[in-house]
């Protein structure tokens, strides 16, 4: 059931399956209709199928009970109807009809959502890897908000492209855009890394502060100030701040003091909206300092409480589309800190420009750079993301001049030819940000504008917007994109050369509509495998275990049970449940540094055999009578009284077959005469239901794609 080519796949292959997962699950054996002979012979076929897997046979197309189940997983998780498998059984042309009602659904942008982070290269990252733009410090210190702002930051781009798609932009504007989803969280940190400057010295200007030499913030835990007095200038607690925290016993001995008073900083703002008090001097221990000049001590920094935060939970999970502009001659730029403006507003004055997908906080965490390697790594993933093409050596354009070429890396013959495209490129990103990401003001990198050199294509760039209006432009742009669903439908590649690759990408290339693209290739045989396409022909076809994401959202959407895993967190806490902690284990979507195709583990290992039984052994729990406080409004239950009608759902909702389906019969039979084995083993019957739910759950259609 790992990787493989094509297969046979009939009832047998069912009831082999199902006696496999029985073997794993609490000890429990499958004995099947035949008994002890019919037991031996599937085993022995299961021996014969393992062996065979690997084999290349011959190609032969997947009957619509298959590949409707198929797109309707990949699209939003659910199985498929009766109904819909003999709309398409009766008319093919039918599976793009049911695809754009799919489209519709919310589910189905539940699961866009996961694949543009990882598309557009947004995860894989922390709170601790936006160090470098903070610098010298981490970019919040308050724990119980760390994991939710770099959630955020990973979802804000996804959630962009969902907006432009629904806004039925045309899909190149996810390199030209300057309008970003954004939470006002999100918006704060935009804001602060604005005013806080980094060089690529690594000093660190202070623009705020700078511009309010002499101010002073003042921080107490005596009693609330609102924030409307706080923010505004012209109220006599303009400035001061409250946090629960200042005075506690908690801070440390001889830290009590309150209030605090801090120069103005704009860290030190921005750590009080997340309720973090950077370091001060012990105000007791300096006002008793004579003058001999007695050193203060120190109060370390403290990292806050959940009560402290100025931001809320709201602040989090707000999501609107805001505008980021360069400032008008004379215009301030937004305050960070202000967050009544934040909240009620859509635009965001800086100076640093944000542009694309390639400008995020997020792609810059996951790709920083440094003074060695001077942006070419956040260049070459962008290009990578935007055209699917990497600067590998094999690049045969010759530029008619190298700007920013670097000698120092083209003393090697096989380093020159990579740089003669690589150092020219990158000089716009160079030109336009520091080495943490700021503004750039060194003359030697800032006067250079770059050249961009990639695959055919040459043309001088005066900016970023220059640099995303021509990734827009590239030729390799469409089909990087069918590549991109090529491998998130059937984890391997399509033939670039295949008639069929090409007509879609030509489709696509027609308006850069993105939901229009999803229908035209999932209704395609590159995707079905409804008919012999060239892809096929010369790589078979691929059948994938069902990776986290996708196992996770098919979960959530044929049982009724919101986030499952703990994938999208929404609150201040972090979720500890058994499913999200082993979940967290599971093989995922992911991408390296430098490489064009994703990262997708597709084996099926005993850890990941181990890791699917284990969730399916405790949604068991939820789903087998459960106690009414216990149970949640849109969640399916199955009561083990009535153990035949919850089998038949076991069958058409957790393993996706249809009534019309040769496997469902044998199926039922199997997953009934588990149930009775184990209550003949003296197991309740709760548990011998749930037992026989976790062989349903790790069957063989319902941990992969495309059987």
């Amino acid at each position: 059931m790992g990787l493989f080519t094509r297969r046979r796949l009939d009832s047998s292959s069912v009831a082999i399956g199902l006696v496999l997962a029985c073997s794993l699950v609490q000890g429990l054996a499958c004995t099947g209709s035949s008994g002890s002979a019919g037991d031996a012979g599937m085993a022995k076929d299961a021996g014969d199928a393992q062996a065979a897997l690997p084999v290349h046979v011959p190609f032969e197309a997947d009957p619509p009970r298959v590949y409707v189940a198929k797109v309707k997983n990949l699209l939003v998780g659910a199985p498929p109807t009766d109904d819909e498998v003999a709309a398409v059984e009766q008319d093919p042309a039918q599976l793009r009809t049911l695809i754009e009602a799919w489209q519709k659904l919310p589910a189905y942008e539940t699961k866009l959502l996961t694949f543009f982070q990882l598309a557009f290269q947004q995860t894989q990252i922390t709170i601790n890897d936006f160090a470098d733009q903070t610098y010298p410090r981490q970019t919040i210190a308050n724990p119980y908000l760390k994991a939710i702002l770099a959630r955020n930051a990973q979802e804000s781009f996804a959630r962009t492209a969902l907006e432009l798609v629904r806004e039925g932009k045309p899909w190149t504007e996810v390199l030209t855009t300057r309008r970003f989803m954004m939470t006002p969280a999100l918006m704060e940190l935009y804001s602060y890394l604005d005013v806080w400057q980094v060089d690529d010295a690594g000093k660190v200007s202070d623009l705020y502060g700078r511009a309010h030499l002499g101010e002073t913030i003042t921080v107490t835990g005596k009693a609330p100030i609102p924030l409307t007095d706080t923010l505004d200038p012209s109220s006599p607690s303009y400035m001061h701040w409250y946090d629960p925290d200042v005075g506690d016993a908690k801070l440390g001995a001889g830290c009590t003091d309150d209030p605090i008073v801090y120069p103005m900083r704009s860290d030190a703002l921005h750590f009080l909206l997340y309720g973090s008090l950077i370091a001060h001097p012990q105000s007791s221990v300096t006002a008793g300092a004579g003058a001999g000049g007695v050193k203060a001590k120190q109060c370390m920094i403290f990292a806050g409480s959940m009560a402290a935060p100025q931001l809320t939970a709201a602040d989090f999970e707000t999501w609107k589309m805001v505008t980021v502009r360069a400032p008008k001659s004379g215009e301030a730029r937004t305050s960070f800190f202000d967050l009544s403006t934040l909240r009620s507003g859509s635009e965001l004055v800086l100076t640093l420009p944000r542009v694309g997908f390639f400008t995020t906080p997020a792609f810059f965490a996951n790709w920083q750079t440094n003074i060695s390697n001077q942006m070419r790594v956040t260049i070459n993933q962008t290009l990578i993301v935007a055209l699917g093409a990497s600067v590998d050596g094999t690049d045969e354009t010759v530029p008619s001049s190298t700007p920013g070429l670097d000698a120092k890396h083209t003393q090697l013959a096989e380093c020159a030819t990579c740089h003669q495209t690589l150092d020219p490129t990158r000089s716009i990103l160079a030109a336009t940000y520091t080495w943490n990401y700021h503004d750039q003001v060194e003359p030697a990198f800032a006067q250079q504008k770059g050249l961009f050199v990639f695959r055919g294509v040459e043309t001088q760039l005066t900016d970023v917007g220059a640099l995303g209006d021509t990734l827009a432009q590239h030729p390799l742009f469409p089909s990087a994109w069918v590549q991109k669903l090529c491998y998130y439908a059937n984890s391997a590649p399509c033939d670039g050369d295949d008639p069929e690759f090409q007509r879609v990408v030509k489709a696509f290339q027609a308006g850069y509509a993105w939901n229009d693209l999803i229908a035209e290739l999932f209704s395609s045989p590159l995707v079905t495998h409804a008919a012999l396409t060239q892809t096929a022909d010369k790589a078979g076809v691929s059948i994938a275990v069902a990776r986290r994401d996708h196992l996770c959202a098919a979960l959530e959407q044929r049982l009724g049970l919101p986030d499952v895993c703990g994938l999208r967190p929404t609150t201040l806490k972090a979720t500890r449940a058994t499913v999200p902690e082993i979940a967290a284990g599971l093989p995922s979507d992911g991408y390296g540094r430098g490489a064009v195709a994703p990262v997708l583990p597709n084996e099926p290992t005993l850890f990941y055999r181990a890791g699917v039984e284990n969730i399916c052994a405790s949604v068991a729990a939820q789903v087998i009578d459960p106690s009414a406080a216990a149970k949640l409004p849109s969640q399916k239950v199955w009561a083990s009284s009535a153990p035949e009608a919850a089998v038949n759902d076991f069958v058409s909702t957790v393993m996706a077959l249809t009534a019309s389906d040769p496997r469902t019969a044998p199926a039922r039979q199997l997953l009934l005469q588990h149930f009775h084995d184990a209550m003949q083993t003296g197991a309740s019957a709760s548990v011998a239901l749930r037992s026989t739910f976790i062989v349903a759950c790790t069957a063989p259609s319902s941990i992969s794609i495309g059987l």
